[in-house]
């Protein structure tokens, strides 16, 4: 995590430092454009009126006498130079005194300011500059009347101080966004560790673990699906450790039956009769029945049960279902009613799977419907697909416990106990095959009023 916080850091201060360097490289054009413009402008101000001022000084003198000790008392920076020609172009000053009495053509001098007196030009004035600006202003001295303009120097060093102080600036403001970018960076990356952490406690089996990130952005986000992963993981933890402690009881009960009755007829307790071999059958067929209906919902659980899919009339199967289980109905003096629409269309099922849903229903209704009590089971067309539905005016389910009569080994009221047989597993599997054929299945029911369970399946798959 610090590597994923240093190049983050990393990455906001080279795009911090390309910036401010690109503003700084291209403000210190601008501004040496600009400044360059403005001394040029007062340049050409200042050569105009140092024109104006030696004309009148030429006046003055009626001649250009000791123009040279004129122009050297003149403060100018080491890169500036001033030349005066006269009226025949021939060099009388120079500040240099390097071309003094050439011609100025023969140093090609051109473009000087020409000095007048009463309109008849004098002379001319050449103001160079070895940096390429002619800049100047300074304080008058000498013999120079006071209308002569002073000199500015040191333009360059005033351009240096510009461009320093922009690179100081931008040096200032990388380093500040450095900081405040690692800052920010931490503040990204501690949500980050936080999921790091708890994924640590995950993989150690603290499924109980949750993170605690604040942010509501795409890192809180993560965060949430984090913790719901977990809590997923808890659920499935402890629904993994209950079916195995469901599974362990269903399995010793019966196992309890046999070993104590065949201990009980070794040690010559019971007799080798038919009731007590008969005990024996049923037990060993109810672990049966309970090994094959785990397998099955473990099939289904993991989408590698086989369906044998055909087109079925599903009327026929409910009503060959329903004969079957009359006999049972009336032993408890049961009423069982089949209501059908005409028409009824066919499906795609697996006939054996759904005549094990039917069956399970019946048994479920059968087993909690009193004596005079009725079932009704209806097959009709619904929007979308086949309902069927399964009736029954038995003790109901209390509200607490509809969330679970679809889970495994659950038995709501009083059918937790084993007086009237099961195996807890009957509505599970009712669930499971239905939703491997596509359908869904539901329940709706009052206390002390009875009970509908209601599946509704796809017409094909």
């Amino acid at each position: 995590m610090r590597g994923l916080t240093w190049k983050l850091g990393g990455a906001l201060l080279l795009i911090v430092v390309v910036s401010v360097g690109l503003m700084a490289y291209l403000t210190n054009l601008s501004t040496t454009r600009e400044f360059q413009q403005y001394v040029s402008r007062g340049n050409m101000m200042y050569t105009r009126s140092l024109a104006d001022s030696l004309g009148d000084l030429y006046a003055v003198e009626q001649g250009w006498n000791n123009i040279q000790e004129t122009l050297l008392s003149l403060p100018l920076s080491t890169s500036e130079r001033i030349l005066v020609t006269d009226s025949s172009g021939v060099i009388i000053a120079d500040t240099a005194r390097e071309w003094l009495g050439k011609e100025s053509a023969e140093v090609s001098l051109s473009g000087g300011t020409p000095i007048t007196v009463s309109g008849q030009m004098v002379g001319s004035l050449y103001l160079l500059s070895s940096s390429g600006m002619d800049m100047g202003r300074g304080h008058m001295g000498g013999r120079i009347p006071q209308t002569i303009p002073m000199v500015v120097t040191n333009e360059e060093g005033f351009l240096a101080q510009v461009n320093d102080s922009l690179w100081k600036v931008g040096l200032i403001a990388a380093a500040v966004a450095l900081v405040i970018g690692l800052i920010l960076t931490r503040q990204i990356t501690r949500p980050v560790r936080a999921l790091i952490s708890g994924a640590r406690h995950l993989t150690k089996g603290e499924l109980s673990y949750r993170v605690t990130v604040k942010s509501r952005d795409e890192i809180g986000e993560l965060a949430d699906s984090f913790n719901i992963m977990a809590s997923s993981l808890e659920k499935g933890e402890q629904s993994r450790r209950q079916l195995t402690a469901d599974i362990a009881h269903e399995l010793r009960t019966p196992l309890t039956v046999i070993e104590g009755t065949v201990d009980g007829i070794i040690d010559g307790v019971f007799q080798p009769d038919t009731e007590h071999l008969r005990s024996i059958k049923e037990q060993t067929a109810l672990l049966t029945h309970l090994i094959s209906d785990l397998r099955d919902i473990s099939l289904a659980e993991s989408g590698q049960l086989e369906l044998n899919l055909t087109s079925t009339d599903m009327v026929e199967l409910v009503r060959r279902v329903v004969s079957n289980y009359e006999i049972n109905a009336r032993e408890k003096d049961i009423r069982i009613k089949l209501e059908e629409e005409p028409q009824i269309h066919e499906i795609e099922a697996d006939t054996v799977r759904m005549e094990q849903v039917i069956s399970n229903l019946l048994t479920n209704a059968i087993r909690h419907t009193p004596s005079s009590g009725s079932i009704s089971v209806t097959v009709k067309n619904d929007e979308g697909g086949l309902a069927i539905s399964v009736a029954d005016t038995g003790e109901g389910i209390a509200p607490e416990d509809l969330p679970h009569v679809f889970e495994r080994f659950y038995r709501s009221g009083s059918s937790r106990s084993r007086k009237e047989g099961g195996t807890g597993l009957g509505l599970a599997i009712v669930k499971q095959m239905v939703e491997a054929h596509g359908g869904k299945v539901w329940v709706e029911s009052k206390k002390d009023t009875g009970s509908i369970f209601s599946i509704l399946l796809p017409f094909s798959i």
